[in-house]
């Protein structure tokens, strides 16, 4: 059974006087994996709404700078359509293509972004000011590639290195005293940590040194002692 998740796409209006308006958008598959040779894939979108809606889709490179997310222009693979309309009630399969091989010593990340946009020839569509987007990964990689993480602590922020060639998805990350007793730093997904990137973790001032970090790494529970820099 393919996983999904709903995002509810919120729209500021320009009239005060006219209700806050909603359209609800469901993704499958949350993200996706590709091989290096793999020539398409797909993903399906389905307007939960009674209303049309309408979307542009984006797919940008993804990296990690500075601990941040940075995504740039690239020419590997390409989402059709780029544009949209979804009746209510409706899906929409689209496609990501190949346009060259990205065979490559790591794992390749990217970001397919999805913005509903309002419908200018409608009323309603005239008045949307702001709408907000749906960011969703995909990897290419093959299933030897991997990450190798370490922790190291900056002040009032955790470092998560990856010098693996694969990413890594964190979810439910805990520092550790020296009594092995567990303090949340973040609950649910943390992040991803990407191949050859840091992931920074920003926290309150801890009364305590942290002797580790635990998370969930790709589905896997993982416990790494903090270093200092």
């Amino acid at each position: 059974m393919i996983k999904r998740f709903t995002v509810l796409f919120v729209s500021l209006l320009l009239a005060l006087a006219t209700p806050l308006m909603a359209g609800q958008l469901t993704v499958a598959p949350i993200r996706l994996t590709m091989s290096p040779m793999q020539p398409n894939a797909t993903f399906t979108l389905t307007n939960g709404s009674n209303d049309d809606g309408f979307y542009q889709l984006q797919l940008f490179a993804w990296e990690q700078e500075n601990g941040e997310t940075a995504l740039k222009r690239q020419q590997d693979l390409i989402i059709t359509p780029p544009v949209t309309m979804i009746p209510g009630n409706s899906d929409q399969v689209v496609r990501v293509v190949r346009q060259r091989p990205t065979a490559s010593d790591k794992e390749k990340s990217y970001r397919l972004i999805i913005s509903e946009v309002p419908d200018t020839e409608s009323e309603r569509g005239a008045q949307l000011k702001v709408l907000l987007r749906l960011s969703v990964p995909i990897f290419v990689g093959d299933k030897s590639q991997t990450h190798a993480l370490s922790v190291t602590q900056q002040q009032n922020r955790f470092v998560i290195h990856n010098r693996g060639d694969g990413h890594a998805r964190l979810v439910d990350a805990y520092w550790l005293d020296d009594k092995q007793q567990q303090h949340p730093i973040r609950k649910g997904l943390v992040g991803y940590a990407l191949p050859d990137s840091d992931l920074w973790l920003d926290h309150e001032e801890l009364d305590d040194r942290p002797t580790a970090i635990t998370f969930t790494a790709n589905g896997k529970s993982l416990t790494l002692p903090v270093e200092e820099e």
